[in-house]
């Protein structure tokens, strides 16, 4: 390996800042030992970062190994450790991915720290066809067959601190070469050759079969993964336009909201990439998204299946001009109709209204019985103001949203009860919006389910003083 040509490809991709830091990964073996060597004498400020995973006895004494050679070659290591296997268990995560996660987490956050430009990851051809081979065997489309990119980012851990791969175009082969002609002696890790881990079985096992049949099976496949990586690009604009005419809505963490009528004109590839990015969107760095999971995605959408598991707890919710990925249950803001905030109960007092979303209100005032009498039939009638017996309420009364299960008394059923549930039904209330309908009570008796009917209970008898008067207000 030319080291001239090496330090003028580096500067030419990455255009790196000489005045802001440089985090590079540093495990011990010869690949991050190479990539520090090369860029030793480069002008960069590098800092160092070991990551003990605590899975092997020797490891805190490599970290010690580690730790000593970068200082015998003017560098300062920053160190880390964690107990992997138990983060691991405790995310429901395998081995090599919760290995992964806290290695870039930590990585991540010796950035911030130094306000890095970037993080290097000694990541080599080698290690590049095993990870598109992994992605093939998992069923991954598109986006897996390109493998890493030279420059990528990490959207779960960080948007703004970039992970730069200098190595990806050079082999094992040729790091090793480099180590010894520059008398590095590599810290080995004894788990490369455990055949538990996946990506080894890869490695020692499969790898070696195919290049019994095809001796240019790593070049091939990386070029191949080149080729595939200028469709993917191409896609990924048709994608952009895509999401860009179907989506309607965005609730940033929580919601997307598409609509029907432009999904139904894309093609089908295109649908999948689309239900890629919402997913991706909502679930920064998710991975191994399987093919049957968008098959399954894309037909709940199809048939318009009222609620349907994703992945990764996203949730799609389907209305017939539109649906809704949402990670977890999420209910729509519905400005046309009343709703509770966020489910949270609210005090009604007189001359203090309660609010509702989207500016709708609900006012209270006690009203003269005769000035009651005056009003106009169709104030009285009128479906967004509810006269009632104020005899026996406590103040303040609450407006909160309908409580699964429970039954009630509307006006006109006389020792009956109904469940509130099939009342919103009759009432022909939209399923989106039962769930936050606001309920006025008192004292745990329901007064009136706003804008629909009082309570039975609480009718006027005839014999009042004074009215309750409760009036629906919607948004100016």
């Amino acid at each position: 390996m030319d080291l001239a040509q090496f330090l003028l490809n580096f500067l030419q991709r990455y255009h790196p800042d000489t005045a802001k830091p440089i985090v590079i990964a540093v495990s011990g073996g010869a690949d991050s030992l190479c990539l520090s060597h090369l860029l030793l004498n480069s002008g960069l400020m590098l800092i160092p970062a070991h990551y003990d995973h605590q899975l092997r006895p020797l490891s805190a004494e490599q970290a010690q190994q580690v730790l000593s050679l970068m200082r015998s070659w003017g560098l300062e290591t920053e160190m880390g450790s964690g107990n992997v296997r138990l983060f691991g268990k405790t995310n429901k995560l395998g081995l090599e991915e919760a290995a992964r996660f806290c290695r870039y987490e930590f990585l991540t956050s010796i950035a911030h720290k130094h306000n890095a430009q970037a993080i290097l990851t000694a990541h080599h051809l080698d290690d590049q066809v095993e990870t598109i081979l992994m992605h093939f065997l998992r069923g991954s489309g598109i986006n897996g067959l390109t493998g890493m990119r030279p420059i990528e980012t990490l959207p779960k851990l960080t948007q703004d601190i970039p992970i730069w791969r200098p190595l990806l175009d050079t082999s094992k082969e040729e790091i090793l070469e480099y180590c010894e002609d520059n008398r590095i002696e590599p810290i080995e890790d004894e788990s490369n050759q455990d055949l538990r881990f996946y990506r080894n079985r890869l490695r020692h096992g499969l790898i070696p079969h195919i290049e019994e049949i095809q001796p240019s099976f790593r070049a091939i496949l990386a070029r191949n993964a080149e080729v595939i990586e200028f469709d993917r690009q191409v896609l990924e604009k048709m994608t952009e336009l895509a999401w860009q005419n179907c989506l309607t809505n965005e609730f940033p963490g929580k919601a997307l909201l598409f609509k029907r009528s432009e999904w139904g004109k894309l093609d089908e590839a295109i649908q999948y990439r689309l239900l890629i990015k919402a997913a991706e969107r909502l679930v920064p760095g998710l991975r191994d998204l399987g093919f049957l999971e968008l098959q399954r995605a894309r037909k709940a959408v199809d048939e318009i299946m009222p609620r349907v598991d994703f992945k990764a707890g996203i949730l799609i919710q389907n209305q017939p001009e539109t649906f809704l990925l949402s990670l977890g249950r999420f209910d729509l803001p519905q400005t046309q109709f009343p709703q509770i905030p966020d489910l949270t109960p609210l005090k009604l007092m007189i001359k203090k209204p309660a609010k509702l979303q989207a500016g709708w209100q609900i006012k209270a005032e006690l009203v003269d019985k005769k000035d009651y009498d005056r009003l106009p039939p169709d104030i009285k009638q009128h479906s967004e103001h509810a006269w009632l017996n104020p005899a026996d309420l406590e103040w303040p009364l609450v407006v909160r949203p309908p409580i699964e299960g429970e039954r009630w008394s509307p006006l006109g059923m006389v020792h009956k009860h109904q469940k509130m549930s099939d009342f919103l039904i009759n009432e022909k209330i939209p399923h989106t919006a039962r769930r936050n309908w606001p309920v006025v009570c008192s004292a745990g008796s329901i007064l009136w389910v706003a804008g629909l009917r009082i309570a039975q209970a609480w009718r006027l008898t005839g014999d009042e003083v004074e009215v309750l008067h409760l009036e629906l207000i919607p948004p100016a």
